[in-house]
């Protein structure tokens, strides 16, 4: 297994597959325990919807803080002899495969109550924690080709919507064959679930490599006090960033939008269109063919269009079939409409909202790419770890407000929890209403915000481009040199004698107000308003310097 650390190979057909089966995590693991955990120990095991809520939150804000610690600890562990032997990051993939028995093990009906569920959730999602935030940096360790790095990307949204096909499946043949209040129905589901999990976080560790030990800038750490005070400094650095707050933004508000679906979706299909458990999962299944298949259109629209554009169509898309999954709801509820008319129009709407929603969570993960590059070039440190963890814990926080609200809106519509046979129970008039009322302020409402959060600059130093929310602009050499030398020292402040000397050199025979000019003309390009400048900032009487 050793040879696998900082041995730079050829990524292959395999290389990709082997780390693209990493991606069935989210949209396997996670898309059937997230969907049904709270339905489950609310409805079959006597737990109110607030303590089911409650499992689910602190396990979230518990992770919050691990994302960023386990970032730290990755981005540092070759200090180790365990990080040397079995590699920093792919260690910690490793180790999560065991911890996956966690996952069947919550969805059986115990007399152990609230402490019971409350222990393996927490270990489940520490697994999680501890893949998420290493799966991502491998793919920028393992390559720095464009290219390449957009494949990996690809090919891990490519099993994850593949993932999404197997557990719809999956759902509809254990509900389906054991019953839907049939607490073995849950179990069986998620064995199977947790087994395929693990073999697939095994193929990731034996087809992925890192960057070896003499690669990788390891900062000396004297006292547990000094790596403390060293991982909230990395924490906190990263948020002063801009390129990289601005793709935060966008993506914490569609992880929002994201996090209200998944926390109100079982409940959505069961007490507002009235459709069975087990043929949800079978309407589901053109989605998730759809699913798989598009996310090759998203990758040409990311070439074509730019990001802005393309992050436009996918929450605006997304946002709009959360409305017409409503408009069929408010039908069922007011009698204007029938079962068989919401059996019809669920697949159809759900094989349009894959489609948009491939794209919002493809997207962002192209551009975080890229994000440590350009840390690089600041700090000369590779920080891959820190800024994947630093995205995970906004994406958590995100995810805990989103459980939380939940419950606190299930809870004033008037649910009544059971503890098994919960189809005898008649629910109150209001629970369908609040639960549209939550998917339509909490998911297309942060669909659309998110829409409009999706501004930056990007710049690839190496292909001397340079993309302005979205669209590439086109810049002189000199234009481009400036540009990028003002982006690699930020927050420092140049005259313009410095300027001109450093990049005109020889050529600097001439006027100096060549360099007015030619910042006039940058700014014309990538500001929004060039009269209040978000990026390059004049100091009057002195010079210019990069905003970061």
């Amino acid at each position: 297994m050793t040879n696998k650390i900082g041995k730079k190979r050829k990524i292959t057909f395999w290389t990709r597959l082997g780390f693209g089966m990493g991606g069935m995590l989210n949209s396997g693991a996670l898309s059937f325990t997230h969907s049904y955990m709270v339905l489950f120990l609310s409805t079959e095991c006597g737990l109110s919807a607030g303590e089911a809520a409650l499992i689910s939150s602190f396990a979230i804000y518990l992770n919050a803080i691990l994302c960023p610690l386990m970032g730290f600890v990755a981005d540092n562990f070759y200090a180790t002899k365990i990080g040397r032997i079995f590699g920093r990051r792919r260690f910690w993939i490793l180790l999560a495969i065991p911890m996956m028995v966690a996952e069947p093990l919550i969805f059986v009906a115990t007399p152990f109550g609230f402490p019971y569920y409350f222990v393996l959730y927490l270990i489940y999602n520490v697994a999680y924690t501890f893949c998420t935030a290493n799966l991502s940096p491998l793919t920028i360790e393992m390559t720095d080709d464009f290219k390449e790095r957009t494949y990996l990307t690809g090919y891990k949204h490519l099993f994850g919507n593949a993932a999404g096909f197997l557990m719809a499946a999956l759902v509809g043949f254990g509900f389906g064959t054991f019953g839907e209040t049939n607490p073995f129905s849950y179990f069986i589901i998620a064995t199977i679930n947790a087994s395929v999990m693990a073999i697939s976080l095994l193929c990731v560790y034996l087809s992925t490599w890192e960057h070896t030990p003499e690669e990788v800038a390891q900062e000396k750490i004297e006292s547990v006090g000094e790596g403390i005070k060293k991982f909230f400094i990395d924490v906190i650095s990263t948020f002063r960033n801009k390129s990289f707050r601005k793709v935060l933004y966008a993506q914490v508000s569609t992880k929002l939008a994201a996090a209200c679906w998944s926390a109100c979706l079982s409940f959505f299909i069961v007490y507002c269109l009235q459709i069975p458990k087990s043929y949800e999962s079978v309407m589901e299944m053109p989605g998730k063919v759809v699913a798989i298949v598009c996310t090759a259109i998203w990758v040409a629209l990311m070439a074509k269009k730019g990001f802005h554009k393309s992050w436009y169509l996918a929450n605006v898309g997304c946002a709009a079939c959360i409305i017409a999954y409503n408009y069929f709801a408010f039908g069922q509820i007011n009698g204007t409409s029938t079962v068989a008319i919401a059996m019809i129009a669920y697949p159809i709407i759900f094989a349009i909202w894959k489609f948009f929603y491939v794209g919002f969570q493809y997207l962002p993960d192209v551009l975080l790419n890229y994000i440590p590059d350009v840390d690089e070039l600041i700090t000369l440190r590779r920080r891959e770890g820190i800024y994947s963890s630093a995205q995970q814990l906004c994406q958590q926080i995100a995810q805990a407000v989103a459980v939380n609200v939940w419950a606190i809106v299930l809870a004033a519509s008037g649910f009544i929890q059971t503890a098994g046979n919960s189809d005898a129970v008649t629910q109150p008039a209001t629970v369908p209403l609040y639960i549209c009322g939550y998917m339509l302020i909490g998911c297309a409402g942060f669909f659309l915000l998110a829409a409009v959060l999706a501004r930056g600059i990007k710049i690839d130093k190496t292909a001397r481009r340079v993309w302005v929310n979205g669209e590439e602009k086109q810049f002189t050499t000199k234009e481009f040199d400036l540009l990028t030398f003002l982006a690699e020292h930020p927050n420092h402040v140049f005259t313009k004698e410095e300027l001109f000397r450093e990049i005109w050199d020889m050529e600097s025979i001439g006027d100096i107000a060549t360099v007015t000019v030619h910042i006039k003309k940058i700014r014309e390009k990538i500001e929004l308003n060039t009269t209040k400048p978000q990026y390059i900032e004049t100091i009057w009487g002195v010079g210019y310097r990069f905003k970061l």
